[in-house]
This record gives structure tokens, sequence and C-alpha cells, in this order.
């Protein structure tokens, strides 16, 4: 077709201002649901959490975090709600196709076009006065809506990668959650040994008195538990099994903040967190790196936040810095999986410290080495990280592969919607992808 075509003839801006009970219980996202870079929600609430002015939105409106846009917080919405008054809610004209105008405003020179008209110091918001001027080169509908299946179909396995991820973990969390919280081998034995089994595992107990099959485990592993319990300060634990503290049974190492000098985004150095909610390998980072650490995690050990959110969990994908928002945490048996599921497990009790502290939640040192735990014995331990141990590591590979299809997505974007790749070369690069 040829020609420019500037953002206002193919976006409008939708300002549909509503109170949130006014509406019935409908998801609300806020920027504290859009992740950075990644182009995904991490989350939502609902509108009975907010009370102040926001905006309607409809499943595939496109929203954009005006505040501080170089988050490059922008997605499209996977159902109808309401969003911060902080997030553009757009929808495209007529002509132009609502996948193409989402890789348009995802795309970094339309991020970096609204952070550089952005008004404000500490907390700069993008104006739609100043975003209206950009231009691109005018495509037709057909190309604009190949543009966006192709770039979809990546999206597309990126999100695939990541609910099989989901899936995983919620496998490993529930074999821990059996093994160290509810004790089901420990109640399966105590019924074929005819032991007397707590109160407190009385339904499970006859759960697997009407299923002897349910559990599942082969009678190799079942062996290596006891077939029954003892009393102890937190209650009925297996017989042999002792109560001890997180510092006794872990090896903790709490981050300290290198000077700000030495940080970077060129990627030098080692990569930095300080305790953001997006650390580790399992969830994206906003990259940013130190060249003077003053304490290190290594790849495995298992990230906790210790500042406001205390208790985010993750798994450092390699060495890196850590400032004072997190510790590095391994299980003195150096057992990787079974210290993040661990960690998984005691999130609740480290949730109980984010209303601690004078200006934000905090847990320090000593308080999260008193922190009671449970010893199992050293060959469950080794049983279950022989059993989980593969299960992170598919984790790990679908982790990568979904980084390394986002930074393919990511450099076909602009080539694409500024013509200097066409779609029919871009459909051989990616045979094989869908």
């Amino acid at each position: 077709m040829g020609g420019e075509i500037a953002f206002r003839d193919v976006a409008q801006l939708v300002r549909d201002v509503v109170q949130p009970d006014e509406v019935a219980k409908v998801p609300y996202i806020g920027l504290e649901h859009i992740e950075q870079e990644s182009l995904r929600l991490n989350g939502w609430g609902t509108s009975s959490d907010v009370n102040s002015a926001k905006f309607r939105f409809r499943k595939g409106d496109i929203l954009f975090g005006k505040l501080r846009p170089y988050f490059r917080k922008v997605v499209r919405a996977p159902f109808d709600g309401i969003c911060s008054t902080d997030i553009w809610v757009v929808r495209a004209r007529e002509g132009c196709d609502q996948g193409y105008l989402f890789y348009w405003m995802a795309s970094y020179d339309f991020v970096d076009f609204a952070s550089k008209g952005s008004e404000g110091t500490r907390m700069p918001r993008a104006k739609w006065e100043h975003v209206e001027r950009f231009t691109r080169p005018r495509l037709s509908l057909k190309e604009q809506r190949a543009i966006a299946r192709i770039l979809s179909t990546l999206d597309d396995k990126i999100e695939l990668n990541h609910r099989m991820n989901r899936t995983l973990e919620a496998i490993a969390r529930a074999i821990f959650k059996s093994w160290f919280v509810d004790f089901d081998p420990v109640v399966v034995n105590a019924i074929k040994a005819g032991n007397p089994i707590p109160d407190k595992f009385a339904e499970r107990a006859a759960h697997y008195r009407e299923n002897p099959d349910a559990l599942g485990l082969p009678e190799r592993i079942l062996r290596l538990f006891p077939d029954c319990f003892q009393e102890s300060e937190l209650g009925p634990i297996p017989e042999g099994w002792e109560v001890t503290t997180i510092g006794t049974e872990f090896n903790l190492t709490m981050g300290q903040s290198p000077p700000g000098s030495t940080y970077n985004e060129k990627g030098e150095g080692f990569p930095f967190f300080q305790g953001r909610r997006d650390f580790g390998f399992r969830y994206p980072s906003n990259r940013v790196y130190c060249t003077a650490p003053k304490r290190i995690a290594h790849a495995g050990d298992t990230l906790v936040s210790v500042r406001a959110p205390v208790g985010d969990i993750n798994m450092a994908y390699e060495t890196c810095c850590i400032g004072r928002g997190v510790a590095a945490v391994r299980h003195k048996s150096r057992s990787r999986s079974y210290t993040y599921y661990a960690m998984r497990a005691l999130g609740e009790r480290l949730k109980t410290y984010e209303a601690e502290g004078t200006v934000f939640g905090a847990i320090n040192r000593k308080q999260f080495e008193n922190l009671p735990s449970i010893a199992p014995q050293a060959h469950v331990v080794s049983q279950f990280e022989e059993l989980v141990y593969p299960i992170d590591e598919n984790i790990r590979s679908f982790e990568e592969e979904a980084r390394i299809l986002s930074r393919l997505r990511d450099t076909l974007l602009p080539k694409l919607i500024s013509g200097e790749l066409r779609v029919p070369d871009v459909e051989k690069i990616l045979e094989g992808v869908e």
C-alpha cells in the first residue's frame, strides 16, 4: 500500500471509567500483574480488592502500562475485567488488525518513543498525545494479520511451555506435600503394620483404607519410610525424624547490595537480583548486572525474597549476585530440588513477616535461621531428589526454550512491522515451530 500511517489512525484509547462496586465481581489487572518485558500476565486480582475508579476492558483489548513505560508492560486481555487507570485500554480502529496493533505497541521502538515523551521525573507517565504521532509503514489488512499470526504462533508456544512448567511444578509440589507434610507413605505403612494413626491424619488413613493402591508408590520407596508416628513440638511426625531449625538443616546466605555504581544492563559481570518478583529462572527477569558482587548465589540455589514481598521463591539459573532483598538457600545435603520445594512449603510462614518492619515487611537472618523445620532421614531426602530432579530439569529446559523463542519474537517483530522482512521469508524460518 505504501506510505506511512500514524498511531492515531489505527488505535483508539478507551476510557470506560467504572467504580469497582458498580460491577459484579470481575478480574482486576494492576501494573503489578503485568510482567516486565515478557508480554505476559503473572496473575490478577478481583474488583473486590480495589475501591477507586478503574477502566473497564474487554477480552482482546490491549493493556499498556503508561507508568514508567520503559518497563514494557504490555498484554492482550485474556478476559473481560477492570484495570488500573495507569494502564491504557486500546482497541484497533477499522482497517487495523487488533493482533497487529498489539505487536506495534509491544515493539521496543514504540516503547522507547512513549518513554521519551513521558511526563514526570520520579513517576514518568506516557502521554497519549505524544504516542499518537508515532508512525509506521502502511500495510494491508491481509499483511497485518499475517504478521500477527506469525508472532502469536511464537507467543502461543511460549505460553504452552509456561503451562507445561506450571503442571510439572504442581506435580513436584504434590509429591513434596505427600511425603513431607501429609506423611502419606507413613500413614500407608502404619495401616499395613496395624499401628495407631494420629487423629490429624485420620481422614487420610480412611482414604487409604478404602483405596489401598491410591498412593501408587513402589514397595522399595515405601520401605524408606517408618510405619509409625512420634509426638513432637510440631505435632505428630514420622518416627526417627527430628524437629530442628532452618539454620541447622540449610545453608543460608543473606544478600548484600553492592555499590550502585557497579550496576549495568550491558551484561557485564554477574546477573544481579535485589528482591523483585521476577528474580531467578522460573520467571522472566529484567536483566541487571553487577561487576562487584558482595554476595553470590550459585546455579540451583533457591532464592527467597526476604524483604517485601517476603516469601517469593525462585531458583538461581546461574551464578548471580544477590542484594539485601534476597537470600540464597541450599540443604546441607546439597539437594537442589528438595531445597526448592521445602522453601515453597515454608512460604506461608515466611509471608507472616510481610507486615513486620517499620517501612516494609522483612525477615532477618536470625529469624530465618530460627524457623522450625522437620528433618527427614537422609535416605528419604535423597530419594525425593532422585525422583524430582528430572522434573526440575524439564522445567529448566522448557524455560530456556521459552527464552529463546522470546528473543526470536523480539528480533522478528521490528523487522516484520517495518517491512525489512517479508512474511513468506519469516514463515520459512519458522517451519517446525508450530
